[in-house]
């Protein structure tokens, strides 16, 4: 993430007050966070999909079957993540958009960080359970190594 400590950049529409979010604010959502939409890159245009994701401050993860996002992501790595959350009727809303690149996630020490850091997500922590282990390796996992990482929230 950049170096944002102070958003005072503030955009104004007929939707109301919206501005940047702070590192520290965009830290906050994705950490309380668990759940994003996952756009990859196909021939005819972006297909996105809700997932849950792994957020280790560094990559995220996300553990999939064999489909459709998995086939695009190997032909064209390039990714977004957005993670967005609303109170009321989205009065105030926060919004953080992730562009990255996501690679399959290879190796026994891969799938480990990817489980800790999905669990973690979740709220589940402690000793990693074999039918975990389990499930991931049946599922394909995905890394995704962020290159620019950017929030907005609503304030009025």
């Amino acid at each position: 993430m950049g170096e944002r400590e102070e958003a005072t950049k503030k955009f104004t529409s007929r939707f109301g007050i919206s501005r940047e979010m702070t590192d520290k604010e965009v830290e906050d959502l994705l950490t309380r966070s668990w759940w994003g939409s996952l756009a990859t890159v196909e021939e005819t245009g972006p297909y996105s999909v809700p997932v849950i994701y792994g957020w280790d401050g560094e990559n995220f993860y996300v553990a999939s079957r064999s489909g459709r996002k998995i086939t695009n992501l190997k032909a064209n790595p390039a990714v977004c993540l957005t993670v967005v959350e609303a109170e009321g009727l989205g009065e105030p809303w926060y919004s953080v958009v992730v562009l990255g690149d996501a690679e399959l996630v290879h190796g026994f020490q891969g799938h480990v960080t990817a489980i800790r850091a999905l669990r973690g997500q979740v709220g589940r922590v402690g000793k990693i359970r074999p039918k975990d282990v389990a499930a991931m390796a049946a599922a394909k996992v995905i890394r995704i190594s962020p290159r620019e990482i950017t929030g907005r929230i609503r304030i009025g």
